[in-house]
C-alpha cells in the first residue's frame, strides 16, 4: 500500500496547523468558489506527475465531526468542487483507474475558498505522494475580500485577546478604536471605525442573521465569545452578496454539535486588586476606580442521531462590579451585572446533500447603577440616585442548505433579532434639577437622571439565494440572492419625574424681560416627551459572477441593489430610497502561474441604510415654563414657585395664564407655557427632498500577496475610499426665508427661524422640497426649489487612503507570528452617520448640518485618522506544557482643533461651543494640537496540566498592558465655555487609554 506523506514535516505540526486552520503550501489551481456567511467552499485539482489532468477520477469527502459524505467527480480539467460546506475538517479520499488511491484531510473556513492539487501516482509506483494546498484566506484566487479571518477558540487558546467581538476586530488592518463616546455600559467594548468609515457604518452578522444595532448602527448584540466558533473581519473588496455597510463587515459562526460528544468549563477572573488605574483628569477622578468581573462558562454538544442530527449548547453565569468618580456628575457610579447568557444550535442533515439548521441565544441582561454623592475628592454622602441599564433580547435564526444537482445548490434563510438599550432612572419619578444660580452649573437633589429612555428594536428577515455553476468561455460560479429585512423601533424618552428644572439668578440685562430686580431668582422647567413606535424595511437583490478565464486570470463582477424605507411614527414614508446600485469588480492574476503570488485589485460601491432614529423625532412634545423662584433645598430637591415669568431665551414678554397642552400641569398648577413642539407628527411629504440619494462610497483597491514558503506569506495592499452621497438633515429655514426674499414673499421670518423645518437632504446641493406649513399668501404647501447657494451648506466630503503591509508566519508547533502596518489618511468635512465631536449617536441627524456656520471649518482631519498603526501577535511553545502569548500595537495620535462659539451666525452660535471657531478666530479641524502615541503590549501564558485524571484542564494568565502605559487619547477641543468665554479645561485629557489589568482562567475540557 502507497505512503501518503504530508507537505507539512511532522504529523504534531499538522495537527498544530490545522488548529490554527493553516495548511499553508501552494495552490496550484484555482476555481470559483461560494460565498456565504455561514459555509466555505473547497476546490481540488488532480493532476500526474507531469502536470496532466487527470479527468473523471471519484472524490470522497467525509466530514470528520459530523459524519456526512460528498461524492464528486474531476472534470476535464481534472477540477472538483464542492461548495456551501459547513466549516471544519475533511478528509478527502481520490481513486482513478491506473493510479493509486491517495487521501488526506483538509479544512474548510467560513466565507473563503480552500484550494488544494492532488498528484495523482500510476498505480504500482513505489513513490511518494505529495499532497499540497491551502486553506486560509491567503491567496485565494477567487475573491479580493480583504480582512481577517479567525478561529476564536484558537485565539483564546495562544494570545491575550479580551473577550468581547471588538477586541478580535481590533487585530484587523485598517481598523481603529472609535471614540470612548460610543460604548455602552454593560456590553462591549468601545465600536471599531473600520477603513476610514466611523463607529456606526459596519455590519454585524452571526450564523448569517444580521445583528447590527439599526437604532443607530453602533455596535450588536453582545454574544459570549464562548459561543463563537469563527469571526471573519471584512474591510474592503467584499462582492456583492455582502451591503449595508460603508465600513467593514463581521460576520461570525457559532460552534456546533459533532459526532463527538464534548462537555467543558471554563472560567474567567478579572481582580479589580490586580488592575492599574489610569491618572486623573478634570472629569473623573480615576484612582477611585474599581472593578471586579467573573463568569463560569457550561457548554457541551454532540450526536443525537450519528451522522445525522447534532446539538450544542452553552449557558454562562456572569458577574461585574464597577466603581467610577465623576466630578462631572458629583456622584461615585457603583454598575453591577449579574444577568446570564444562554444559547444552542441544532444541525440536521436530511441526506447528505440537505442540510437544516437553528440557531437560537438570548442576550438580555441589566446593569444597575447606584450613585453616591461626591465632592470631587471623596463621597459625602449615601445614595443620591441611579439607573438601570437594559440590553439584550432573545434571537433566531433557522436556515436550510441544500445541493440540488451537480451545477444548483440552494439556501434559504429566516430569522428574528431583538434587542434592547434602555435606560430606566432607579427612581423615575423625581426630577432632574441643576443650580445655576452661582453661574455654574452644578446637579443638587437626589436625581441623576434627566430622563427615561426606552428602546426596544426587532430585526425579522428572509433571504434565499442560489449557486450555478457553468462553463462558458472559462469555468463560472454564479451566485444570486435576494433578502429582506423588517425592523420595528419603539423608542420613547422623556424626563424623570414629568420635568426637569433649572434654576437662574436674574441678571442687569434680563431684569426687563423676566420682570424681577438684578439679584432674583427664577427656575425652568422642561417638559420633553420624544419618539413612538417606528417601522423600516431594507431589502436587496444581487448577482455576482466567479469566472475563471485562464488558469492565471480569474474575474470578479457583480451588481447589488438596494431599497431602503423609513416610515414616521404614524406610519407614512417619508424615506423611500430604491434604485441603489452597488457595482463590484475585481481580479485576480497569477503571476508567475504556480499559484504562489497573486496581482489583484477591486472596485465596489457600498451603501448604508438610513438609521431608525431618524424617524425616532418628529413628533416632539417639548415645553418650557419659567417660574419666579421662592426657596430650594439643594439637598433634598425640593423648591417653591412663585410667579410664572417670561422666557428669556424666546424674548416673549406677555404670556398670558393658559393650561400646558397635552395635559402637562406643572407644581404651581395652570401656568403660562411656551410650546416648541406640540407632540404633532410634521407632514412627511416636507420631510425629504426629492429625489434624495443614499449614503454611499466608492472603494477601489489594489494589491500584491506571495506565499514565501509553508509558513510565510507577506501582502502589500493600496486602497482608497471617498464618499459618493451623504443624506443628512439640514434645517432650511434661513434658505428658505432667503428664498422668499428673492421672490418677494413677506412674512416667511414669523415662522420659519431657528429649526422649524428640517429635511433629509444630499448635501451641497439645490433641493427641491415641500414647505412645512403655507408660505404667506398661499392656501396649502408648496413645492419650491432651494438652491445650493441659499442653503450655503457644503458638499459632505470624506476620503480615506491607505497603504497596508501584511504577514503571516503560521504557527509551526514552536512559534507562530502575524502582524500588519498601515499608513493612512482619513480627512474631509464629514466623520460619518455619528459625531465624535459631542459623542452624539444619532445617527444621520447630527447638528454637523444643522446650520451653515456649523460646517465652517470642517474640513481636516476626521476623528478616526490615524497616520501609522502597527499590529503584532503571535505564540511561542516555551515547554510541552506552556505556552506563551503576546499582542503589541503602536497607533500614532488623534488630531484635535478648537471649538467655540460661532461669531457671525446667531443660529450656530445658539449651540454654544459647537463651532470651529474659538474666540471669535476661525480653526480648522484637527490643526490645533493631538492626543498622544498609543503603546499596547499584551502578554499571556497557557498551561495544560499533564495527565489530568479528569478531562484536559489548561490554565491560563492574561496580562492587558502590561507595561502600564498611560497615554492620553482623549482631550477637551472646546476652546469656548457655552457662554463663548475660554475654556479653561481647552486641551485637558478627557480619557486615557485602559489601564494594566489581569484575566485568570481555566478550561476544562472532558
Amino acid at each position: 500500500m502507497i505512503r501518503i506523506k504530508k507537505v507539512l514535516l511532522s504529523s504534531t505540526a499538522y495537527a498544530m496547523a490545522l488548529a490554527t486552520g493553516v495548511v499553508a503550501v501552494p495552490m496550484l489551481a484555482p476555481v470559483a468558489s461560494a460565498q456565504d456567511y455561514t459555509t466555505g467552499a473547497i476546490s481540488g485539482t488532480v493532476t500526474t506527475p507531469s502536470g496532466e489532468p487527470v479527468a473523471g477520477a471519484s472524490v470522497t469527502m467525509v466530514s470528520q465531526s459530523q459524519g456526512f459524505t460528498r461524492e464528486l467527480t474531476t472534470g476535464a480539467n481534472g477540477v472538483f468542487r464542492a461548495t456551501l460546506l459547513p466549516q471544519g475538517d475533511y478528509t478527502v479520499m481520490i481513486t482513478a483507474p491506473g493510479y493509486s488511491d491517495m487521501s488526506d484531510t483538509v479544512r474548510i473556513t467560513v466565507g473563503g475558498q480552500s484550494n488544494y492539487s492532488f498528484q495523482a501516482m500510476p498505480a504500482g509506483s513505489s513513490d511518494v505522494i505529495t499532497v499540497t494546498g491551502t486553506a486560509v484566506q491567503q491567496l485565494q484566487f477567487q475573491q479580493t475580500t480583504s480582512g481577517l479571518n479567525m478561529d476564536v477558540g484558537e485565539m483564546l487558546a495562544t494570545m491575550p485577546i479580551g473577550r468581547n467581538i471588538e477586541s478580535l476586530v481590533q487585530l484587523t488592518p485598517t481598523v481603529v478604536q472609535g471614540d470612548g463616546a460610543f460604548e455602552t455600559v454593560g456590553g462591549g467594548g468601545a465600536s471599531p471605525a473600520i477603513g476610514g468609515g466611523s463607529a456606526a457604518e459596519n455590519a454585524f452578522y452571526i450564523n448569517g442573521l444580521n445583528i447590527t444595532n439599526f437604532d443607530t448602527y453602533l455596535g450588536a448584540a453582545t454574544v459570549p465569545f464562548d459561543f463563537y466558533q469563527t469571526v471573519e473581519v471584512k474591510n474592503g473588496g467584499y462582492p456583492a452578496e455582502f451591503g449595508r455597510a460603508t465600513g467593514g463587515v463581521v460576520n461570525a459562526v457559532t460552534k456546533s454539535g459533532t459526532n463527538e460528544f464534548m462537555f467543558a468549563v471554563h472560567g474567567n477572573w478579572a481582580p479589580g486588586d490586580l488592575a492599574s488605574n489610569s491618572p486623573d483628569t478634570y472629569l473623573e477622578r480615576n484612582e477611585l476606580a474599581d472593578g471586579n468581573s467573573w463568569d463560569v462558562t457550561v457548554e457541551a454538544g454532540g450526536a443525537l442521531i450519528p451522522d445525522r442530527l447534532f446539538a450544542y449548547g452553552l449557558y454562562q453565569f456572569r458577574d461585574t462590579q464597577s466603581d467610577t468618580a465623576s466630578i462631572a456628575d458629583g456622584a461615585v457610579h457603583l454598575d453591577e451585572s449579574d444577568s446570564p447568557f444562554f444559547g444552542f444550535k441544532l444541525d440536521g442533515y436530511v441526506t447528505d446533500d440537505h442540510h437544516l439548521e437553528f440557531t437560537y441565544f438570548d442576550t438580555t441582561r441589566e446593569t444597575t447603577r447606584s450613585d453616591l454623592a461626591f465632592d470631587g475628592v471623596d463621597m459625602v454622602g449615601g445614595p443620591i440616585g441611579g439607573e438601570v441599564y437594559e440590553n439584550g433580547g432573545a434571537s433566531y435564526v433557522a436556515k436550510y442548505t441544500g445541493n440540488i444537482t451537480d451545477f444548483f445548490t440552494l439556501s434559504a434563510a429566516y430569522g428574528v433579532s431583538e434587542d434592547r438599550n434602555s435606560t430606566v432612572a432607579l427612581d423615575p419619578d423625581t426630577p432632574y434639577i441643576v443650580d445655576q444660580r452661582s453661574g455654574t452649573a452644578v446637579r443638587v437633589g437626589p436625581q441623576t437622571s434627566a430622563s427615561n429612555d426606552l428602546n426596544e428594536t426587532r430585526r425579522e428577515f428572509y433571504r434565499i439565494d442560489g449557486d450555478f455553476f457553468f462553463n462558458v468561455m472559462g469555468e463560472h460560479h454564479l451566485r444570486v440572492g435576494y433578502d429582506n429585512e423588517q425592523l420595528s423601533l419603539a423608542h420613547v424618552s422623556a424626563r424623570t419625574g414629568g420635568a426637569d428644572w433649572r434654576a437662574y439668578t436674574v441678571s442687569a440685562s434680563t431684569e426687563a424681560i423676566y420682570g424681577l430686580p438684578a439679584g432674583s431668582e427664577i427656575i425652568r422647567s422642561t417638559i420633553a416627551r420624544f419618539g413612538g413606535s417606528v417601522e423600516g424595511e431594507n431589502e436587496s437583490f444581487y448577482i455576482q459572477d466567479s469566472w475563471d478565464v485562464s488558469d492565471r486570470l480569474n474575474l470578479q463582477i457583480g451588481l447589488r441593489n438596494d431599497r431602503f424605507v423609513l416610515h414616521n411614527l404614524v406610519g407614512e414614508t417619508p424615506v423611500d430610497l430604491d434604485n441603489n446600485w452597488g457595482p463590484r469588480f475585481g481580479f485576480n492574476y497569477d503571476i508567475f502561474g504556480d499559484g504562489t503570488t497573486r496581482l489583484f485589485g477591486s472596485f465596489g460601491r457600498y451603501y448604508i441604510p438610513p438609521a431608525l432614529n431618524m424617524s425616532y423625532r418628529g413628533a416632539d412634545y417639548y415645553v418650557r415654563e419659567y417660574h419666579e423662584l421662592l426657596s430650594l433645598d439643594t439637598t433634598a430637591g425640593t423648591f417653591v414657585l412663585g410667579d410664572t415669568r417670561t422666557d428669556a431665551n424666546s424674548g416673549i414678554t406677555a404670556l398670558g395664564a393658559s393650561a400646558c397642552p397635552g395635559g402637562a400641569i406643572s407644581p404651581a398648577g395652570d401656568v403660562a407655557c411656551i410650546v416648541y413642539g406640540a407632540g404633532i407628527q410634521e407632514p412627511a411629504i416636507s420631510k425629504t427632498s426629492l429625489g434624495l440619494e443614499a449614503t454611499n462610497e466608492d472603494e477601489f483597491s489594489i494589491g500584491i500577496e506571495h506565499q514565501v514558503d509553508d509558513l510565510w506569506t507577506l501582502g502589500l495592499r493600496a486602497t482608497w475610499r471617498v464618499l459618493d452621497n451623504v443624506s443628512e438633515d439640514v434645517s432650511i429655514d434661513a434658505a428658505l426665508v432667503a428664498y422668499c426674499d428673492e421672490n418677494g414673499i413677506a412674512g416667511c421670518a414669523d415662522t420659519w427661524y431657528g429649526d422649524h423645518q428640517y429635511v433629509i437632504m444630499n448635501p451641497g446641493e439645490g433641493i427641491d422640497v415641500w414647505t412645512r406649513g403655507a408660505l404667506p399668501g398661499d392656501s396649502d404647501i408648496s413645492l419650491i426649489h432651494l438652491t445650493a447657494e441659499q442653503l450655503n451648506i457644503p458638499v459632505a466630503e470624506r476620503e480615506y487612503a491607505a497603504l497596508e503591509l501584511s504577514f503571516s508566519r503560521e504557527f509551526d508547533g514552536v512559534w507562530g507570528l502575524r502582524g500588519s502596518y498601515v499608513w493612512s489618511t482619513s480627512i474631509g468635512n464629514y466623520e460619518g452617520t455619528v459625531l465624535s465631536d459631542n459623542g452624539q449617536t444619532d445617527a444621520g441627524t447630527t447638528i454637523l448640518y444643522d446650520h451653515a456656520g456649523l460646517t465652517d471649518n470642517t474640513y481636516g482631519f476626521l476623528p478616526n485618522h490615524r497616520r501609522h498603526a502597527l499590529k503584532l501577535w503571535g505564540s511561542y511553545q516555551l515547554t510541552e506544557d506552556v505556552l506563551l502569548g503576546a499582542n503589541f500595537a503602536v497607533t500614532s495620535p488623534r488630531q484635535f482643533g478648537c471649538r467655540g462659539v460661532h461669531p457671525t451666525d446667531s443660529a450656530a452660535a445658539a449651540y454654544g461651543a459647537s463651532s470651529w471657531y474659538c474666540q471669535g478666530v476661525a480653526s480648522r479641524r484637527g490643526s490645533e494640537f493631538e492626543a498622544e502615541w498609543e503603546t499596547r503590549l499584551d502578554m499571556s501564558a497557557r498551561y495544560t496540566v499533564p495527565n489530568a485524571q479528569f478531562g484536559n484542564l489548561v490554565l491560563r494568565a492574561d496580562v492587558f498592558n502590561l507595561l502600564n502605559s498611560s497615554a492620553a487619547v482623549d482631550f477637551n477641543e472646546n476652546g469656548d465655555t457655552g457662554a463663548g468665554t475660554p475654556n479653561p479645561n481647552y486641551q485637558s485629557p478627557t480619557r486615557y487609554q485602559a489601564p494594566r489589568s489581569v484575566r485568570i482562567g481555566f478550561d476544562w475540557a472532558f
